[in-house]
Order: C-alpha cells, then sequence, then structure tokens
C-alpha cells in the first residue's frame, strides 16, 4: 500500500507555488509555481496584490494532479502558509471585494490615528490599521487572510482563520480570541472577523464538486496553516526548544522555540503559538534579498558573489532596507536605509549588503537571547541560501558553524503541518522523520575578528541612526 501524498500551498509575495510531499518519507514528488500580481503603487507607501488566489492555486492543483499520475490518487491532505499580516478583504460570496493589502503596506495611517484616538493603539503598518482600513469598502462581509480565501474556495465556503496569520492582528493565539479593544474602536466591527483555530487541526474538507474539477480524491483534508516564516521553520526542522532559524528571502525571519510566551515592549519579538503548544518567538525585517532585487541584475549576482568573496570585509557599513520602516530586530517606522562611509566600487557595495543582512541577523538572535530564549543550533534556510558566498559571511558574523537545509521552503513546512495532522503524530517527530542531512557551513576564521568589530561599529551606528529616523 502506497503512502498518502500531502500538499504544501505556498502564497508568497510574488508567487504562488504547491509542493506535494511523500506523507512517509518526506520525500519531494513534485513542485509547480506561478506568479502572483502586485500592483504598481500609486505612492511609496501601499502595497496591494491582485487577489486572484484561488483561481491560480486551482491552475496549480490541476497541474500538480496531472504531473503526479497514478500517485495523485493518494492526496489525503493539504495546508496552506502565507505572508504574514497580508489581508484581504471578501464579499458575502467568499470571492475578494478589493485588492489584497500586503504585509509592508504603509497606507493605512489615518486609521492608525483614529485606532488611536479610540484607545487602541496602532501604527500605520499594523495589521489592525489595516483591518480598519478594509473594513469601510462597499460590500465586504469578511476580513480574511489569504490562507483563508483559497481554503474557503477549496471548501466551498468560510473556514476559519489560524491563530498563525491572524497573530499580529493582536490576537490572543492561546484564547483563540480577537481583541476586544480593537472591535470596540467601532472601525472593525466583529460580524468581519471569522473564528480562529489553532494551527495544524482539520478544517474542512476539499468540496466534492471541486475535487472532481481538479481530479482530486474525495474526501482530502484541509488542515489550518501557519505563516510563511513558521512554513520555513518547520521545514528546517527547528522545531525544539533551543532550535533557531534565519529564513532569507525577500525578507529576513529570524524564530526560536520556547516553553512560554516570548514578546518585547516595542512589538518586535512576539510569539507563535505551536501546534504542539510550545511558543515560537521570532521577528520579521523588512531587510533581506529583496534590497537586492531593485539594485543587481540576476545574472550578475553570481559574479558579484564571487568577486566579494574574495574582497574580504568591507570598509563600509550598511543597514540594508528596501523601503521606509523596519519592524524587527528593531521597530522603527521611520527608519530608512543607511550607511556609513561610501563603498569605493560596485563590488564592495554588494558586500556591504551581503554583511549587513548578516548583522541583522546576528542582532535579532541576540535580541531574542536578551529575551531569555535560549540559543542552540542555528538553522539557515530561504531563497538567498543559493549564495554560497553570503552563506559563509553570515556563519562568520555569527562566529560559529551553521547548518544549511536542504529543501526548507515553507511550502514543505505546510506540507510536514497537514503530513503531521493527518498521521496524527507530533510535529517533531514528524519532521526528524523527514529531516534530510544538512550542510555544515563554517566560518571564515580568518575574517571573524574583522567583522566582529564591524557589527560593533554598525550596532553604535543603528542607534544613532534609529534615534534620527524617530526624531522625525
Amino acid at each position: 500500500m502506497t503512502a498518502p501524498v500531502v500538499l504544501g500551498i505556498d502564497l508568497a509575495t510574488s508567487a504562488a507555488r504547491v509542493v506535494a510531499v511523500d506523507a512517509d518519507s518526506g520525500a519531494q514528488l513534485g513542485f509547480l509555481g506561478a506568479p502572483l500580481h502586485n500592483r504598481d503603487a500609486a505612492s511609496g507607501t501601499a502595497a496591494r496584490q491582485r487577489p486572484d488566489y484561488p483561481a491560480v492555486v486551482r491552475r496549480l492543483l490541476s497541474d500538480t494532479v496531472a504531473a503526479l499520475g497514478p500517485r495523485a490518487a493518494d492526496i489525503a491532505a493539504l495546508s496552506v502558509t502565507g505572508t504574514s499580516g497580508t489581508v484581504v478583504p471578501l464579499g458575502a460570496d467568499g470571492a475578494p471585494v478589493g485588492d489584497a493589502v500586503l504585509y509592508n503596506d504603509m497606507s493605512a495611517g489615518d486609521f492608525a490615528a483614529r485606532l488611536d484616538a479610540a484607545g487602541y493603539p496602532a501604527g500605520p503598518g499594523s495589521v489592525a490599521a489595516r483591518l480598519a482600513m478594509l473594513a469601510q469598502l462597499p460590500g465586504v462581509a469578511r476580513l480574511a487572510f489569504t490562507p483563508d480565501v483559497v481554503l474557503g474556495d477549496l471548501a466551498g465556503g468560510p473556514v476559519p482563520s489560524d491563530t498563525s496569520h491572524a497573530l499580529k492582528a493582536g490576537i490572543d493565539p492561546q484564547l483563540r480570541s480577537w481583541p476586544a479593544g480593537l472591535t470596540e474602536s467601532g472601525l472593525v466591527p466583529a460580524g468581519l472577523l471569522g473564528p480562529l483555530m489553532h494551527p495544524g487541526r482539520r478544517v474542512g474538507s476539499v468540496a466534492d464538486e471541486v475535487a472532481a474539477a481538479l481530479a482530486l480524491p474525495a474526501g482530502v483534508a484541509l488542515v489550518s496553516g501557519m505563516t510563511d516564516g513558521c512554513g520555513a521553520q518547520i521545514a528546517a526542522g527547528a522545531v525544539d526548544v533551543g532550535d533557531t532559524m534565519g529564513v532569507l528571502g525577500t525578507t529576513l525571519v529570524i524564530k526560536g522555540v520556547a516553553d512560554a510566551r516570548v514578546e518585547s515592549a516595542d512589538g518586535a519579538v512576539y510569539s507563535h503559538y505551536a501546534p504542539d503548544g510550545h511558543w515560537w518567538p521570532g521577528g520579521a525585517s523588512n531587510s533581506g534579498a529583496g534590497v537586492l532585487a531593485g539594485t543587481v541584475a540576476q545574472r550578475e549576482l553570481a559574479a558579484l558573489d564571487t568577486a566579494a568573496a574574495e574582497l574580504g570585509p568591507a570598509r563600509s557599513l550598511r543597514y540594508p532596507l528596501p523601503g521606509v520602516g523596519e519592524r524587527f530586530p528593531v521597530a522603527d517606522a521611520a527608519m530608512t536605509d543607511w550607511a556609513v562611509g561610501t563603498p569605493t566600487t560596485a563590488v564592495e557595495a554588494h558586500r556591504s549588503v551581503l554583511e549587513g543582512v548578516a548583522f541583522v541577523e546576528r542582532l535579532g538572535l541576540e535580541r531574542l537571547a536578551a529575551l531569555g530564549v535560549r540559543l542552540g543550533e542555528h538553522r539557515i534556510v530561504g531563497g538567498a541560501t543559493r549564495s554560497s558566498t553570503w552563506n559563509r559571511i553570515r556563519a562568520t558574523v555569527l562566529g560559529r558553524p551553521v547548518r544549511l537545509v536542504g529543501a526548507a521552503g515553507s511550502g514543505h513546512g505546510a506540507a510536514a503541518l497537514a503530513a503531521a495532522t493527518l498521521l496524527e503524530v507530533p510535529l517533531a517527530e514528524l519532521t526528524r522523520r523527514w529531516a534530510g542531512i544538512p550542510t555544515i557551513v563554517h566560518p571564515d576564521l580568518d575574517q571573524i575578528a574583522a567583522l566582529d568589530a564591524s557589527y560593533r561599529s554598525w550596532c553604535e551606528a543603528l542607534q544613532q541612526h534609529s534615534a534620527l529616523a524617530a526624531a522625525h
């Protein structure tokens, strides 16, 4: 008898992906992707996406079934992961009535001010402000997150929001409750907020008519998911107390595992409630590989990486940011990209970005440690780990070996969550079963001292630049 097949659906910043995995072994059986379409913003504060998630995912599922051939009959469960804090307004029929407002949208400043005036503190880039803004749209019947839209379409009706994607709305993830202050503000009616469910719980099945249209088996289980950062954490196997990880893609996510909830007063550090009752503290920086996307052509990256490795530590320092605002390891809505010193060549400029993101990672881990999070093995995952130069710089800045985990995308983590629920096994046990052999990335011993000195200078400069940004 063949093992069940589970699917992980990843709704990323610019693409949707479906990964098919053997539930017993963790072997990847298929992977397909398709672009998602971001709107051209009229201002630098707006970040919107065309909300055609159901149509895109249906096409991918249909193609996945065709690609799997006979194994498609073994598909038994799926889960969905998406970017944290992206909100979609839905009508009474479950279809979107406006664009998705992305995690980095800063256009809800007026509604943040109105929430503040009503006694519910919220920043212009907060999920609460986005919810308040979208609640005013004509025809809106529910405010949802991207996985809700896809799961609801597959189920043929609404499903609960998982507490992971809803976390930054200020919910209590353990009690599964929305914040009273948000609904009492008068800007976000309670009727627009759906029920909440912990991650890793069955919330329904693919509707019969949808299964027939996509050639899926009957009764495929729909499992409540977690955010893309958490999905990557699951895929990397960083689910035991003391494990930490850095997910480097468009942005940088730093996460750990703790017995108790860990949060910071400024909101930069927050904790997801894990399926097994542990807490996953961490934060998401706006810094990351996305900074390179707008300045360096893909074909030039490999050559720049090679030259940057040969160059050694940069003489200039940089905090790489793609726009206005930073979330973690500092929470500063006004901070922008800054540099100390001017690179003399394009190679040094590139190297300063690689080092700057690595400095953000180290500061993020140090901040978690200061809050009581135990730091053990550190894993690195994400699309940017294709750069061996960047991996080596990250290990050198941290001053210790790191574990590079293969096949550790967010979609793979969503598939693992679906498999653990389907097979009724603890998530930690399943991730150990699925784990491959990681690549150990060692630091460059000849550069540790120089990069440590650069990091300390960078931290001093950060204090000054963050204070200046806050003053303005």
